[in-house]
């Protein structure tokens, strides 16, 4: 390997992303204060159920605070994949009243016709709405009765969207605070240490970003010509190992999958010649499925698959054999996914250099051809009322 290759691979735009996570969420984490302001307090009081939902990255958003708004609000959660808010669910189930829903839409961009299809439908059938999205004037935004815009810092590298994810994840932590709040389920001195744990975790994790970065090239140098990535992670860490898997679709085109733990052993255990493919599995020790976890890791192990392991826990709970990426237990369970997802997002960055393949397969310019009329795939789809 040359060595411009190299250093091109050990500095990828998601390393680069990594190193300056913690700059971004501070930034976006003093933006967002007026959250506070989003939903009045009758708003808050009278909601008894919160949809969350969102398409590609902004779904994982999605599922990785569903557990924090569970904690918080003590109200009917979901985190549902926009086309079923959109298209599949019941009109009936938006709006009755006295307890309306509200549905959350995430789209950083504000310009994913889906997430704005399925503000207007909830909106339209008696739902109260809200966007989360970088872009107060888009599409999104308008479409919706309330806005939290992230005020990602300008003039960054974003692509192929880890820091993105972590604005997103900012508003949306800070929203469910401020609900829990207002609804006297924590204190006012519990909102504001869980509020400042939240800079808090991410600095204490970026001060590891270098040994990370080091661990992680070395994966991609051993992964790069696996056939296939399979990552494992329940409850809010399905979310990092769903994130981790769309970033091998987005950085170098790979081949990958994803799944709960329980279902991994029902379904995922049998993938053929289980040598050639990489496992990601995100188990952190305040899940209630971390024993489980561990047994999931054990049939790996049986199954000699190169193991990848992103935890909170000390790394001798785990296999000699697993590569171990330990991160800083957070303060509370809600904080894992807004860091560690960027153990594997390094590894996908590194393998992405290494086979000098660009991210979003851009040098396939046929795929490139959005708001044209023969491309409809996310910003030109035509949104419908069903």
């Amino acid at each position: 390997m040359n060595d411009e290759l190299r250093a091109r691979a050990f500095d990828s735009r998601l390393a680069r992303q990594a190193m300056i996570a913690a700059d971004v969420i501070q930034a976006v984490f003093d933006h967002v204060g007026e959250c506070w302001e989003a939903l009045s307090m009758e708003e808050i009081f009278n909601t008894r159920e919160i949809i969350l939902t969102g398409c590609g990255d902004s779904y994982c958003a999605a599922v990785a605070t569903q557990p924090l708004f569970e904690k918080m609000t003590r109200v009917k959660v979901r985190a549902m994949p926009c086309i079923e808010v959109s298209r599949c669910m019941a009109k009936s189930r938006f709006g009755y009243r006295p307890d309306t829903p509200l549905v959350i839409g995430i789209s950083v961009t504000g310009t994913v016709s889906r997430v704005e299809e399925a503000i207007k439908r909830a909106a339209m059938n008696g739902a109260n709405t809200l966007a989360v999205t970088d872009d107060p004037d888009s599409p999104v935004a308008r479409s919706a009765a309330h806005t939290v815009c992230l005020g990602l810092p300008k003039g960054l590298d974003y692509s192929p969207g880890a820091n993105s994810y972590n604005g997103s994840l900012v508003a949306l932590m800070a929203l469910a605070l401020r609900m829990g709040r207002v609804k006297n389920n924590i204190s006012e001195e519990e909102l504001f240490a869980m509020r400042d744990a939240i800079p808090a975790y991410a600095a204490a994790c970026q001060a590891k970003m270098k040994e990370y970065r080091e661990k992680a090239f070395q994966v991609a140098l051993r992964w790069k010509d696996l056939r296939a990535v399979d990552f494992i992670g329940d409850y809010g860490d399905y979310a990092t190992a769903f994130f981790g898997s769309a970033k091998v679709l987005e950085t170098y085109g790979g081949y990958t999958t994803y799944d709960d733990s329980e279902d991994w052993c029902h379904i995922n255990f049998f993938i053929q010649d289980p040598r050639t493919v990489g496992r990601v599995v995100i188990a952190n020790q305040q899940s209630p499925s971390f024993g489980r976890i561990r047994e999931t890791i054990r049939a790996i192990s049986l199954l000699e698959s190169p193991c990848m392991v992103v935890t909170d826990a000390d790394p001798s709970r785990f296999p000699p054999e697993c590569t171990v990426f330990t991160f800083p237990k957070p303060e509370y369970f809600w904080l894992a996914p807004l860091m560690e997802h960027f153990a594997f997002d390094m590894v996908a960055g590194g393998i992405e250099m290494l086979l000098e393949i660009p991210q979003f397969r851009s040098d396939l310019a046929d795929f490139h051809q959005e708001n044209t009329e023969d491309e409809v795939r996310i910003r030109s789809s035509k949104i419908e009322m069903v």
